[in-house]
């Protein structure tokens, strides 16, 4: 049994994530020029000014007439109103 291997032991880690994943702490700070502790407050004011705040755009809004016409057209609503006709006949 100790000779299988699980499916998670097979994973190439390094082929899926890139290298960057199984470098040691040290590594990583000396490869990428990072400072371990972050950034300044200043160098973050800076970062903002030159790319903006990080946050993302949502999508526009749907119309109400959206949401009516996937309300309308929803399988359950077909099937309230496939079960409705028994009511009205009986």
């Amino acid at each position: 049994m100790q000779n299988t291997k699980s499916k998670k032991e097979e994973v190439n880690v390094k082929k899926l994530y890139g290298k960057e994943c199984t470098l040691s702490k040290n590594d990583f700070i000396k490869e990428f020029n990072v400072d371990e502790h972050g950034l300044s407050s200043d160098e973050a004011e800076q970062r903002i000014h030159k790319y903006g705040f990080n946050e993302i755009h949502g999508m526009k809004q749907k119309k109400w007439y959206n949401y009516f016409l996937e309300s309308l057209f929803s399988p359950f609503n077909s099937i309230l109103l496939r079960n409705s006709r028994y009511f009205v006949l009986y």
